[in-house]
């Protein structure tokens, strides 16, 4: 993320970090879409329904489902009842024939703009789309965040579609969505980066000790707080429990003082992602942040990384696309993330 901006979501069921990925940690920041759905009305059957999740009979009909979209419409998560985490009323399961066909959840929590955000996911069988299951399930949890509302000034429900799936941002356009913010993925090899730039006068790197964690995360939460488009800020115990590869990092001092960050952890097939980029207010606009990553990605070099990912979003005022293009970093993803008041809903 950029020296001012960062989204979270919801983290991915398989990790506990909070570094949008995503996190906020990058892939803990990873998000849910709801799968395509074929333009047209629907196919009515009475063999079609909605019901409650069913508990762990549930769960090999919806690994089915889930495995069946993975492969048609490629990596993302698809977060369900199976996973936990959530109330089984907060889960729906689409049926035809007797048949699991699809499934959806909706998560809450509130942002630290103090927004009340309700996102609402689901997926729906490639052999069954087209039918009205997707509107079906997103409806029922809509109607569903409508009885849950405190009456808080701002309460939004969230869907995420992103560009490669046109299908399920028509099925949120139609129902009234529109888009709040855009996560962007970028990536570049790491082999022919750049030797790193002088740090501007009077700032140095030293490596990083556990007795740094402290200072780091307070100028991470003082960057990224009231940054809005969907943060929430990591509590220290959740930051830490993410660390582990600072051999990675590029920590910035002046004094005692944190001016600027990049952290970098490994991933799996040589890959390395950067979820947090800071430049404490004080030191911006004198080119630390280019100087950060360019040690970042010297690191990673140095300890055998091939590819270096990071996320950002379209709208971040610190124009960080463009900075980490400049890096050498190119686009490989964008994620519109929608979003409608909760008020437009009735219970």
């Amino acid at each position: 993320m950029g020296p001012g901006e960062q989204v979270r979501v919801i983290p991915e069921p398989s990790t506990a970090d909070l570094r949008a990925s995503a996190t906020i940690g990058r892939r803990s920041w990873r998000h849910p879409e709801f799968a395509r759905q074929s333009p047209g009305p629907p196919v009515a059957s009475a063999r079609m329904g909605l019901r409650a999740y069913a508990g762990p009979d549930d769960d090999e009909q919806i690994e089915r489902v889930r495995q069946a979209v993975l492969a048609v419409d490629g990596d993302g998560w698809l977060p369900g009842p199976d996973g936990g985490e959530v109330p089984a009323e907060a889960c729906v399961v689409a049926e035809d024939a007797g048949e699991v066909v699809g499934f959806g959840r909706l998560d809450r929590w509130t942002e630290d703009d103090g927004t009340e955000m309700f996102l609402v996911t689901g997926c729906v069988h490639p052999d069954r789309r087209g039918r009205g299951h997707g509107t079906a399930m997103l409806r029922r949890q809509e109607a569903y965040a409508a009885s849950l509302g405190s009456g808080a000034p701002h309460q939004v429900l969230g869907g995420n579609a992103d560009d490669d799936r046109p299908g399920a941002r028509q099925l949120l356009l139609d129902n009234g969505y529109r888009v709040a913010f855009t996560l962007v993925d970028l990536s570049r090899p790491v082999a022919d980066a750049a030797a790193p730039a002088a740090l501007p006068a009077g700032l140095r790197t030293r490596p990083v000790l556990a007795e740094h964690q402290p200072l780091i995360h307070a100028a991470i939460t003082e960057c990224f707080t009231g940054s809005g488009d969907g943060f929430v800020s990591p509590d220290y115990d959740s930051y830490l429990a993410a660390v582990r590869d600072t051999d990675l990092w590029a920590v910035a001092w002046d004094g005692d003082e944190v001016a600027g960050l990049v952290t970098s952890e490994r991933e799996d097939g040589g890959r390395a992602d950067s979820p947090w980029v800071a430049v404490r207010p004080a030191y911006r606009r004198r080119g630390l942040a280019s100087a950060l990553l360019a040690r970042s990605l010297a690191a990673m070099r140095e300890h055998g990384v091939t590819v270096a990912t990071i996320r950002t979003v379209a709208e971040n005022p610190h124009r960080t696309v463009d900075l980490y293009q400049r890096a050498g970093y190119r686009i490989v993803r964008r994620m519109p993330r929608y979003r409608k008041p909760l008020a437009s809903v009735s219970a």
